[in-house]
This record gives structure tokens, C-alpha cells and sequence, in this order.
């Protein structure tokens, strides 16, 4: 069966229309429709091939009739019908009927809208939109809280639409354990749930790495790491932090890095590596000269095998390449399979997409081929929530 490798990307449309009104306790009607909306719809072009979801059996359990589909999240998925979006649950049912003109996914019962006539807000799983107050949307919740905008600024809301941090920065990033990266004049800090500083803005640059345990910051060529709650942990000069995993630090100085230790306070490394990236779970890829090499948790290689790109690791995997073909290796470093897949993808929930000679499929936690793809299939997605979306003609 032959598949056509296509890769897509959607960007959605980010509104700078700041409400004025009160929104509450009401879901968008459609049946009147704004200019906007009549010249969006008017231009709209529906596609010949439409999208459906497949389980972990490889069975079709959602019909292809969607013009365009999102991921699964908190049991909803966005779909697409004739130029409009809304939202179904895993039975196929539609839960929020297609009225808008860009959704994204749902995260903490809210999800990001928006409207043809009235910028991007919130809505519940029942699809009544979140009362707003002079904000616009900005970004999804996290931690209780969302980044919304007010005019040029930015603030942060919690689930009923109340403003809990005021608009005063110029940037903003997801909560996070509870802390959250902001910036005021051109300058990084971080800020707890309820608007305190825990790191000034006084910084050029802000990381929170190694799962919220640690925050890696730069002025100028000099580097700070803090602890979670403020305290200074490490300090290097002439240098660039850049990532870390709790424990160890992997720092750029001129054209090479090396891992710092924390707890010892000394570089653990003596490779003369060109680049560090961190690949989860305590596990590292160093570049030398041949390639990429999987170190471990305290820098030492795994094995000597180079790689020209090494993914991060996912459900114990982490794809790679290799010449012209890909494979996995497993967190001992091992090579779970020959260099065999024309493209490798990360795994989710257990699966992984990988290109063969005659096209896409899911393989299992062994590599092997997990099922045949649906007769007609053209493109497949990750799977999210136990479904993935397929394409077919």
C-alpha cells in the first residue's frame, strides 16, 4: 500500500482585538454572520481528501469527513467542516458545534478560540465562552492560570477569567511548577502563581529546565543557575548555560561545551565537544567531529557509535539518523534496530510513525509494524488520547 510522505503546517491567526464587552455564560451563534466571517467562508475551499481518526488497532473508528483535525486533549479533538471549527470526544460526537475560525486544543477544561468578530477568547467543554474583561487570549492555561493580552501587555488570568496577575509585562511564558518566566523592559525574571518575583527582571535571557527543579539565566557572557524558589545554586563567567536536567549543566564557552556538575561544582566532561544537547531522562547527546554520541547521566559516552541527529527520548526511544536512513536506540544506548526507516518520528502513547519503502505506518515498542494502514490512507498523524488522525482519499 503506498503512501504519500506530505508535511503540514498550520499557523493560526493571532488577534490583537481587545474586548471591551463581557462575554458570559453563552455560546457563539453562527446564525448571524459578520462581514468577516461571510468573506472568510465565501473564499473557503473545501478539500477532496478528509480526515478521521484510527485507534491502537489500526481501525478506522472515526469517519474521514472532516475538512481538517487537530489532537486529541483531555478527551476532545478540534475538527474542521466547511471552513468552521469545533470540538468532538472520542466516540466521534460532537460536543461544540463548528462555529469558529480557529481553535486550539483543550488544556485544563478551557480552550483557546477564535471568533470572526471578537478575537480569541476561552471557552469551556460545553462551548459557553469565558467572561472577559478587557483581554484578548494569549496562550493556553497551565498551572491554573493564561496569559492574556491587554493592549501591549501582558497578564495572567485564572479559570473564571479573573485577572490574578496584572498586564505590566512586555512578554510572558506558560506557569510551570508554579513559577513562570515574564519580562519587563527588555528584561527577564520569573514570577510565582500569585504575580511575586522570584528572580527580578534582570536578566537577558531565562531557561526553567530539568522538569521546574532548576532556572538557568544569563546577563551579558555570565551565567546563573537558581534553584526554584530564587537560590543561587552555581555562577560561571564568560560562559553560556544552556540546558540541564536537575544535576548537571551544559555550558558553552567559545566554540565548545562541556557538562557542569552541580553538585561538585567541576566539568565532568573531557570531550571536546562541539555541541551538547540534552535528550531527557538524564541522557545526553555531545557532537564531536564523526557526529552525535549518547553520554550519560554524569557525561561518560554510552557508546562510541556517532550519529548525524539524535532525537529526544520518548516512551524509552529516541530516534536517530544515520547516512541516509534512520533508526531508534534505547536509554542504554543500544541500537534497537538497523538503519532501516527512510524518516523516523518520536514515539507517543507507545507508537511511532516511520517511513518504509512503500510508505508511512505505525511500528510497536519492538520496531515491528504494528498494523496496515486503512485502505486509502494518505497521510497519518502521532497518536494523542489512544487516536491518531488519518487522511484518506
Amino acid at each position: 500500500m503506498l503512501l504519500t510522505i506530505r508535511l503540514q503546517v498550520r499557523s493560526f491567526l493571532y488577534g490583537s482585538l481587545i474586548l471591551v464587552l463581557s462575554l458570559e455564560g453563552c455560546r457563539h451563534d453562527i446564525s448571524v454572520k459578520s462581514e468577516e466571517m461571510s468573506a472568510y467562508l465565501a473564499d473557503y475551499e473545501v478539500p477532496v481528501h478528509k480526515w478521521g481518526f484510527l485507534n491502537q488497532k489500526g481501525e478506522l473508528i472515526i469517519k474521514p469527513v472532516y475538512d481538517e483535525v487537530g489532537f486529541f486533549n483531555e478527551g476532545m479533538a478540534a475538527v474542521n467542516s466547511k471552513g468552521l471549527w469545533g470540538f468532538i470526544d472520542t466516540n466521534g460526537k460532537e460536543i461544540i458545534s463548528p462555529a469558529f475560525k480557529s481553535v486550539w486544543s483543550f488544556h485544563e477544561n478551557r480552550a483557546r478560540i477564535q471568533l470572526f468578530d471578537h478575537g480569541e477568547q476561552f471557552i469551556d467543554r460545553k462551548g459557553y465562552i469565558l467572561k472577559t474583561t478587557g483581554w484578548s487570549a494569549s496562550d493556553d492555561f497551565s498551572g491554573g492560570l493564561a496569559r492574556v493580552k491587554v493592549g501591549d501587555t501582558y497578564g495572567y488570568i485564572d479559570s473564571t477569567g479573573l485577572m490574578i496577575i496584572q498586564p505590566i509585562f512586555t512578554r510572558g511564558w506558560n506557569f510551570n511548577e508554579g513559577i513562570c518566566v515574564v519580562e519587563y523592559h527588555e528584561k527577564q525574571g520569573v514570577i510565582d502563581s500569585k504575580g511575586a518575583y522570584i528572580l527580578k527582571p534582570e536578566f537577558d535571557w531565562i531557561k526553567v529546565a530539568g522538569d521546574a527543579k532548576i532556572i538557568l539565566c544569563r546577563q551579558a557572557n555570565n551565567s546563573m543557575a537558581y534553584d526554584i524558589n530564587g537560590g543561587k545554586i552555581a555562577s560561571l563567567d564568560d560562559c553560556k548555560m544552556v540546558d540541564s536536567d536537575g544535576k548537571m549543566i551544559s555550558v558553552r564557552k567559545n566554540n565548545f561545551m562541556y557538562l557542569f556538575s552541580i553538585s561538585t561544582y567541576l566539568p565532568v566532561t573531557t570531550y571536546p565537544f562541539s555541541n551538547i544537547n540534552y535528550l531527557e531522562s538524564s541522557l545526553w547527546a555531545g557532537k564531536t567531529t564523526e557526529g552525535y554520541i549518547v553520554l550519560d547521566s554524569i557525561g561518560k559516552p554510552l557508546t562510541s557509535i556517532a550519529y548525524h541527529q539524535i532525537n529526544k527520548y520518548s516512551n524509552g526511544f529516541a530516534a536517530y539518523s544515520k547516512g541516509d536512513f534512520w533508526g531508534y536506540i534505547n536509554m542504554q544506548g543500544q541500537e534497537t534496530t538497523k538503519d532501516v526507516f527512510g524518516l523516523a518520528w518520536d514515539y507517543k502513547e507507545g507508537y511511532a510513525r516511520a517511513a518504509f519503502k512503500d510508505g508511512i505506518a505505525f511500528i510497536d515498542a519492538f520496531q515491528k509494524l504494528a498494523f496496515y494502514p486503512p485502505a486509502g490512507a494518505l497521510e497519518l498523524r502521532d497518536f494523542s488520547g489512544g487516536l491518531a488522525p488519518v487522511q484518506v482519499q
